[in-house]
């Protein structure tokens, strides 16, 4: 009797892939897609901004946005060309916000956050309690994340270390970190929800 094989990721489509994620398995199909695409986008992504570092955290936002926005591809069209379009309107509004903002300081480490704002005297004494109130309170969710979660965001945002980085060094898959950076995200967006509101620009990690 003959025995089927069993199926690999290299014998799945994009669209297999796809519904994997739509069906809400969630990592190995992001996974796959970032082995399948990751270097073809970091190199699309670096002719566009001209900075490698950059390049590397926009190709992660983009496999971070095909988890969250997964529902807006439509299955039997074409994901490769819906990916990349992902990836150049990332790119482009990477490129106009660091055009347009100045180096938050929530996406510093702690010590040159205090120190830039000390730094920064010409600042209204209300726009400064403010922010000195958002860090305080940043530090204190940042504190509070389920260790899992908080490894990945210190490695990857506060450090500034690639996702592959972070991922050899912790023995996972990269889609993993990037799943956990999101989901890291989401908490602290909920937990300093009140204070967003109030800053005139929103601190770097929730950019």
């Amino acid at each position: 009797m003959d025995r089927c094989s069993p199926t690999t990721v290299l014998d799945l489509t994009d669209d297999d892939l796809v519904a994997q994620l739509q069906s809400g398995d969630v990592e190995a199909p992001v996974t796959s897609l970032e082995r399948r695409y990751g270097k073809r986008i970091h190199a699309f992504v670096l002719g566009m901004v001209r900075d490698s570092h950059l390049a590397q955290d926009i190709t992660q936002e983009v496999f971070e946005k095909v988890m969250r926005k997964h529902a807006l591809y439509s299955p039997g069209t074409n994901f490769r060309a819906w990916l990349f379009e992902v990836a150049r309107n990332q790119a482009l509004s990477t490129l106009r916000r660091e055009q347009r903002l100045p180096r938050p300081f929530s996406g510093l480490q702690h010590d040159q956050g205090a120190d830039m704002l000390e730094a920064s005297p010409a600042a209204p004494a209300e726009q400064r309690l403010e922010e000195e109130e958002m860090l305080g309170a940043f530090e204190a969710a940042v504190a509070a994340l389920p260790e899992r979660y908080r490894t990945v965001f210190d490695l990857c945002v506060r450090q500034g270390r690639p996702y592959q980085d972070a991922a050899r060094q912790l023995h996972m898959p990269t889609g993993t970190v990037a799943i956990r950076i999101m989901r890291a995200r989401k908490r602290l967006f909920a937990d300093l929800q009140q204070h967003l509101g109030r800053l005139r620009r929103p601190p770097a990690c929730f950019q």
